[in-house]
């Protein structure tokens, strides 16, 4: 199911009974993942591209998403300028002991470009005075003290995630 919240920078592609509560998708065969599991498994392959072809992958991945194969997808709305890129991110998760079959339905969706990464890696990448923290925070051109409030807002919300490791991925309005 796509979900599309204009508040939101990120359009998702989630299961049905997903959204619906009645499903989480952070798990392996079935099982919710630890905390542990969790910074020791999930992961991301991360496809750049125009957010218009971006919105047509979300269509043929959403089957996918839909049978559990593809646990979830998310992309983003617009083209952010602070990170250079000049197109827009997708995201499709999976556990990495899932990452070749779900790199199998990407190459026959004719995705050939991507990379794999840990969710622990943007996990540590978002903690105050981490990598990708800190390239948002310059290319925002922050103030000081602006900067510091982004950082703890940022502690403030890792600290709930590892209270409740879903917290970070119930609201599609992040």
């Amino acid at each position: 199911m796509i979900i599309d919240r204009p508040r939101s920078h990120y359009i998702f592609v989630f299961p049905r009974d997903y959204v619906h509560g009645r499903y989480n998708y952070i798990n392996y065969k079935g099982k919710d993942l630890t905390n542990q599991e969790y910074l020791e498994y999930w992961g991301k392959w991360i496809i750049l591209g125009p957010k218009d072809d971006l919105a047509e992958l979300a269509k043929k991945v959403d089957p996918h998403v839909e049978k559990k194969i593809i646990p979830a997808a998310k992309y983003e709305r617009e083209v952010l300028p602070e990170w250079g890129l000049g197109e827009c991110l997708m995201y499709v998760y999976s556990d990495r002991r899932q990452r070749e079959e779900v790199r199998e339905v990407l190459a026959s969706l004719d995705v050939e470009d991507k990379i794999w990464a840990f969710e622990r890696e943007s996990v540590e990448g978002w903690m105050p005075g981490g990598r990708l923290l800190e390239k948002w925070i310059s290319g925002k051109g922050l103030s000081a003290e602006k900067a510091e409030k982004v950082r703890e807002d940022a502690r403030k919300k890792f600290e709930e995630m590892f209270q409740d490791p879903h917290a970070l991925f119930t609201g599609v309005d992040q």
